[in-house]
């Protein structure tokens, strides 16, 4: 498959493959590093910080008090595992129609773009994204505003919306290809391959004329990347073999749509278990909904086991592992259409059998799950924590003539933060002058580096320490 693309993005060195072809010496063969260009994907997402920081960041119920519940790094380290049976199952479907591929690679490609299919979030997930949009919004004027209004700082409409519609999406890619190891050119360069299967939306986030999103196609549905990261993304996406339906606007690499599937599949199975063992949804009823998603001939005619945990486990395990073998066999059926960037279904959505039980149990969750009062109340918490910290450090890094508590949030701000391969920073620099070098666009998104990269926990802490609600200990 031409979008196997082994280009790290950001880099004009050669394929990593060619450095392990040299002749061994003695025994140094038993010393070199055979992993793939993909396993080394993997492998740097699971050692980067901002992974680790998932452990503290919502899925679906915030600052839970259960060591059960579902955090952003479970829930991704869950769909990976999906995501590379997903792969390695696609692959031997394609190998078996005569296309050469290794089973593995897909595997170890879709895993490591589900890995970081999330890393972008910011704290308390889709509501933290809605607070920072809220709060853009509500104080940052868009070019060409009325005179009455406050001047805008954004020199375009492509840039007010990067940030008017924050989207985590986005801010992962940026987080790979720029936040990481910020002082080079991409980041920590990973392939062209796994950075197209993690994105959903290849799209900037405003389109070509100014036209609407068409409907009915995923690929637009949201977007990819913010103007600050655009030439990456072009690199990446053409190196990766994307049709390019406009400038700058992509058809999704036919792996991201297992990316989506093992994403789909683990937030409708998993956040219904979990409702489930929080008690806001009866064991029966979720089980029962599973179990709606086996076919006939896969149905368990076994008495259930007593203990309600036990049952719950295997009713999550049969449905997965149907669930799997369902959206392989829309994607082998419909790859070609992908390939040429015709097809804009999610897979999970194809097949009625599968469709109509998920929907259900979408809706089931949503209803007890979602909006139960706790989730809400934290959600609104999170809202005016993250709008409170916004208030305090964009006013900061937005003036030239900070004044005295302004001086001492941009002390609270890494310097590493306006680190960028174009605009190095000296040993000796201070904020004032790495700011001097940024556009207020860019000074903006550092700041929302920032916000979106912490965890819920210490955006609490840190948004009650400066409005003087608890003090330092």
């Amino acid at each position: 498959m031409q979008f196997l693309s082994r280009h790290r993005v950001g880099s004009d060195a050669k394929p990593a493959e060619a450095l392990v072809e040299r002749p061994p010496v003695a025994d140094e063969h038993l010393l070199l590093d055979e992993r793939t260009p993909y396993d080394v994907d993997y492998d740097r997402i699971v050692f980067s910080s901002e992974f680790r920081c998932l452990h503290d960041k919502t899925q679906v119920f915030p600052l839970s008090s259960s060591d059960y519940t579902r955090t952003r790094l479970t829930h991704s380290i869950e769909a990976s595992c999906v995501g590379r049976s997903l792969g390695q199952l696609a692959g031997r479907g394609l190998k078996h129609q005569g296309v050469k591929v290794e089973p593995s690679h897909l595997g170890t490609i879709v895993a490591a773009a589900c890995l970081a299919h999330d890393i972008g979030n910011p704290p308390f997930g889709h509501s933290g994204e809605a607070a920072i949009q809220h709060w853009v919004e509500k104080h940052l004027a868009a070019p060409g505003s009325a005179p009455s209004q406050r001047p805008s700082p954004f020199v375009s409409s492509e840039e007010w919306k990067d940030l008017e519609s924050f989207e985590g999406n986005a801010q992962g890619f940026r987080i790979l290809n720029r936040l990481q190891s910020r002082e080079r050119r991409g980041g920590l360069r990973y392939t062209a391959a796994t950075l197209g299967a993690m994105s959903k939306y290849p799209r900037p986030s405003v389109l070509p004329g100014g036209r609407v999103p068409v409907k009915g196609r995923v690929s637009e549905k949201k977007f990819g990347y913010f103007q600050d990261d655009r030439v990456l993304a072009l690199e990446a996406y053409r190196a990766a073999g994307l049709r390019e339906r406009e400038e700058g606007v992509f058809s999704r690499h036919p792996l991201a749509f297992l990316v989506e599937a093992a994403d789909d599949i683990c937030y409708a199975v998993i956040d219904l278990e979990d409702s489930a063992k929080l008690g806001l949804i009866p064991t029966k009823e979720a089980c029962e909904l599973l179990d709606r998603v086996l076919p006939p001939e896969k149905a368990d005619t076994r008495p259930p086991p007593a203990h309600p945990e036990t049952r719950m486990a295997q009713a999550r395990a049969r449905a997965i592992g149907v669930l799997i073998q369902a959206c392989v066999r829309v994607f082998l059926e419909h790859v070609a259409a992908m390939e040429e960037g015709e097809w804009e279904t999610s897979l999970i959505s194809v097949r009625e059998e599968i469709r109509v039980p998920l929907k259900d149990i979408k809706e089931l969750t949503r209803r007890q799950g979602y909006e139960s009062e706790r989730v809400l109340q934290i959600e609104s918490a999170g809202f005016k924590t993250l709008g409170g910290l916004l208030d305090m450090f964009a006013a900061a890094v937005v003036t030239d003539t900070p004044n005295r508590e302004e001086k001492k949030l941009r002390q609270l701000l890494p310097l590493e933060l306006f680190q960028r391969p174009d605009k190095p920073l000296s040993l000796n620099e201070d904020i004032g002058g790495a700011l001097a070098r940024l556009s207020m666009y860019q000074r903006l998104l550092c700041v929302t580096d920032y916000i979106s990269g912490m965890t819920d926990g210490f955006a609490v802490e840190l948004y009650q320490r400066l409005s003087g609600i608890k003090l330092p200990t």
